[in-house]
């Protein structure tokens, strides 16, 4: 294997199964540190205490706001030190270990979740991997103690996932002692409480000796000289939370607040953002255990027509779904905090897959919920209309599902894209720019190198099934990728259709992988006796799975170039009628 940072994902789309990365499956964290287990359950145990106490998320939820004692509550146990290195007062968490606390806070309260998440894994986390020793010791022990929240500040109200564009400028003064930052923010999570905010500008710098701006992170407070909370916004769900949006007018920043090095903001908020996709896949697990549970409480006690709804195969298809995709979730979870802990590859698409299939999961599930509960499910007192709009976010966090899948399209055409490690969210014809035919060809043959598009671990054989369509599936979106490059050349970038079917397929496939290893451990580990349920699990999963990825199969067919152009078309018809165009069929206005 001639790839530096082996990616499960990319390997599939080159038809290649990366086995080792997935099987055997990740041991579960009390086996690999009891210890750092042990303070997970005692984290765990604090946020089950305070969700009878402090935590009500229908008053959080009304006022718009999250009191003061709760997130000081919060410090006190721990829960704002979570990704802090110990020797600065934080506990230290391993990726694992923070995506499970994150997944129980997230099934607790939505909007607790925003704050701990923009705090610990984006705000704290940018200055755990890129402060310098005294930024870290200036600022961490504070953030730890919950003296003051961190925020992170990057999206503008131009720019929203290309963060290579990013307008808010910043210039060196002469003297060197400051810089000038100019700009707007916004929705900026934590941003009007924040002590310290991670922040992102364009500054000037020397590239092939011509002088350019390109993306550079800096710490900002808000007593700094032209800081300014413009005003905070009301929105759908999360609404304990707050965003906030920010002015920078000629803010003065200190020299030794630039974080990182000048032109390479950019590669600071990938390597945070990346880690988060974890963070917020683990939230929505949770968030649809939550939904799983309420959904078999209520049709366990509502009765029509003489019988509980759980009775009904309508409500039994909806509860078999929901857990298949659990399952499928919390396997992919382990397989990519496992990678992320790991260090040694490139696990960014992984991420991204298991941030759009959670994201999409808690929506179904929750809309699920509010369809089974009826009248009951879309008013209050009733909790699950406002679940539902919590549920809303995720596919817009983080990086919005349709660049996600571009995001793992584009990637895993140029396997394995060497030349693209800091793509990010950016995707400005990054491919067309690169050279796609001739970079296709050589990383293709690298890639293949000593390498099987077959699945070379041996499984129970009431898995083999599931590992035969797997490896039948992988060949196909290999030699589908292959056949979208050449009918549609350089223009593949532009074809968002086709990436997006072949992006379902990766997903998809890689979720099997996950499922199959999961279950295989769990044979291994139990018998096979004691996992029939499991096992019944994956089988619903891989069916389903399977029937996908055929659907998205079969649109990469040369005849649905039709369908597509038909789309085109009425698209352009929609635009030019500045809205639907055709007659009303009972009465014109």
């Amino acid at each position: 294997m001639t790839e530096q940072n082996p990616s499960f994902t990319r390997g599939i789309f080159a038809g290649v199964v990366l086995d080792s990365l997935l099987f055997p499956y990740p041991r579960r964290l009390d086996e690999r540190n009891p210890d750092e287990a042990r303070t997970v359950r005692r984290l765990i145990k604090e946020l089950r205490r305070l969700e009878g106490d402090l935590i009500d998320s229908a008053k959080f939820d009304d006022e718009e706001t999250i009191p003061e004692n709760v997130i000081r509550a919060f410090a006190e146990i721990g829960m704002l030190g979570l990704t802090i290195p110990k020797k600065y007062g934080g506990l230290e968490l391993s990726s694992s270990a923070y995506a499970r606390v994150f997944e129980t806070l997230s099934a607790i309260d939505a909007s607790l979740a925003v704050l701990v998440g923009v705090h610990c894994g984006l705000g704290s986390k940018a200055i755990v991997l890129h402060g310098n020793d005294q930024q870290k010791e200036r600022y961490l022990p504070p953030l730890a103690r919950g003296d003051f929240l961190a925020a992170y500040a990057l999206t503008e109200p131009e720019v929203g996932s290309d963060a290579q564009n990013i307008k808010t400028t910043a210039t060196l003064a002469k003297d060197e002692s400051h810089w000038r930052l100019n700009g707007r923010k916004i929705w900026i999570g934590n941003g009007h409480r924040a002590g310290v905010i991670a922040t992102f500008a364009q500054a000037f710098v020397q590239r092939r000796g011509e002088t350019t701006q390109r993306p550079t992170a800096f710490l900002i407070r808000p007593d700094m000289p032209g800081f300014r909370v413009v005003g905070t916004v009301r929105k759908l769900g999360i609404r304990g939370s707050t965003q906030a949006e920010l002015s920078y007018e000629g803010m003065i920043v200190p020299a030794d607040h630039l974080l990182g090095s000048v032109g390479r903001g950019f590669s600071v908020a990938v390597h945070v953002l990346n880690a988060g996709r974890l963070t917020l896949a683990a939230g929505c697990t949770g968030g649809t255990k939550r939904s799983l549970k309420q959904m078999m409480e209520y049709g366990e006690q509502r009765v029509q027509f003489g019988h509980p709804l759980a009775d009904f195969e309508l409500t039994q298809h909806k509860l078999s779904r929901m857990a298949s995709e659990i399952y499928a979730s919390d396997a992919m979870l382990g397989v990519l905090a496992s990678l992320v802990d790991r260090g040694d590859n490139d696990f960014s698409l992984e991420a991204a897959c298991a941030k759009v299939f959670a994201s999409e999961m808690v929506w179904r599930a929750a809309d699920d919920m509010v369809q089974l509960a009826g009248g009951r499910g879309y008013v209050k007192p009733y909790p699950y209309e406002r679940i539902l709009r919590d549920s809303r976010i995720n596919r817009i966090f983080e990086g919005a599902n349709e660049v996600l899948r571009l995001f793992i399209a584009l990637n895993g055409v140029q396997a394995p894209a060497e030349a693209l490690k800091e793509i990010g969210s950016a995707l400005r014809r990054p491919l067309r720019n690169l050279g796609l035919l001739s970079g296709y060809a050589t990383s293709r043959v690298k890639l293949r190198l000593g390498q099987t598009s077959t699945l070379d671990i041996d499984v129970h054989e009431r898995l083999r099934k599931h590992k035969e369509y797997f490896e039948k599936h992988v060949a196909e979106l290999g030699s589908g990728t292959d056949r979208a490059i050449v009918r549609h050349r350089e223009e593949i970038v532009d074809r968002q259709l086709v990436l997006e079917r072949l992006a379902n397929m990766a997903i998809d496939l890689f979720a099997t992988a996950s499922v199959i290893a999961r279950t295989q451990s769990l044979i291994d580990e139990r018998g096979v006796e004691t996992c029939e349920r499991e096992i019944a699990l994956c089988d619903l999963f891989c069916v389903e799975a399977g029937r996908r990825f055929r659907g998205n199969r079969n649109m990469l067919d040369a005849r649905e170039e039709d369908v597509d152009d038909t789309r085109r078309g009425i698209a352009a018809a929609v635009r030019s009628g500045k809205g639907y165009f055709v007659t009303d069929a009972i009465l014109d206005e």
